[in-house]
């Protein structure tokens, strides 16, 4: 990571869930916190994020802002039940919530909504929702944010996250993708899925070997696993993503941290 500059304090990323859509105590479902500043980003809020945010230390009105990479069920579990809490928590949310996603998600997302008829509906604080397409770039709190396309669904996306002190990206699902080579060149945390069991085959998905090489063509500084499902796990990953990629690997577990 890249140390921090004039005495600024260096932000933190927490891997709050690193399983998909199969129900695991080990591991809930997709969410990673990055934190800078005082600004709080969560990408996906699979099963079991908001508890695992508070095992962070995060509770769920103190989240600034929620970037979706797709609207599948196991990437926004826990999204409804967010909203909810917002108005009806002890004490009801007062700070801004702003959501971020493909028009595709955003628009999933308000259908979501509408089914609750009204209930979800901010009443104390402000909710914007703010769509991004591939190349689009964002300002939120110290985070300068990039969408790239990835190779999963027409409105899924990864992002890549800047501060003064490091850059993350984000993959959430994908197969192997020249744009998101792209989008996590050279940056200093690559967490990027490894669903498939070594020898599967798809295009929508990685092997850890396949993510090992996606990272190493990247030139990241340090490759995190995540989005296992178990038969990725029945062989090291690990090993597999080290074989392909010089750079140190981690198969990450729920509530890993890091600083950048």
């Amino acid at each position: 990571m890249v140390p921090p500059r004039g005495g600024e304090r260096a932000g933190r990323v927490v891997t709050v869930g690193t399983g998909t859509c199969v129900p695991r105590l080990r591991r809930g479902g997709p969410c990673v916190l990055l934190e800078s500043g005082g600004f709080r980003c969560v990408v996906d809020l699979g099963l079991g994020a908001l508890h695992g945010l508070l095992r962070a230390g995060v509770a769920h009105g103190a989240v600034d802002a929620l970037l979706l990479t797709h609207h599948h069920p196991d990437h926004l579990a826990e999204l409804l039940p967010l909203l909810f809490a917002a108005n009806y928590g002890q004490p009801p949310r007062r700070r801004p919530l702003q959501i971020t996603g493909s028009p595709g998600s955003l628009a999933a997302v308000a259908r979501l909504a509408e089914t609750q008829e009204g209930w979800l509906d901010a009443r104390n604080y402000l909710q914007t929702s703010t769509p991004l397409r591939p190349g689009d770039q964002l300002a939120l709190g110290p985070f300068r944010v990039r969408a790239g396309a990835v190779a999963h669904i027409d409105s899924s996306l990864a992002y890549r996250f800047e501060t003064v002190t490091g850059s993350v990206v984000v993959s959430g699902d994908t197969g192997p993708s020249e744009s998101l080579v792209e989008l996590a060149r050279s940056a200093d945390l690559l967490l990027l899925e490894a669903s498939l069991a070594a020898g599967d085959s798809c295009e929508t998905h990685l092997t850890a070997q396949q993510a090992g090489t996606l990272a190493d063509r990247a030139g990241v500084g340090h490759l995190v696993l995540v989005h296992l499902y178990p038969a990725a796990e029945a062989v090291d990953p690990g090993a597999a993503a080290a074989a392909a990629f010089g750079g140190p690997v981690t198969v990450a577990e729920d509530g890993m941290e890091w600083e950048f």
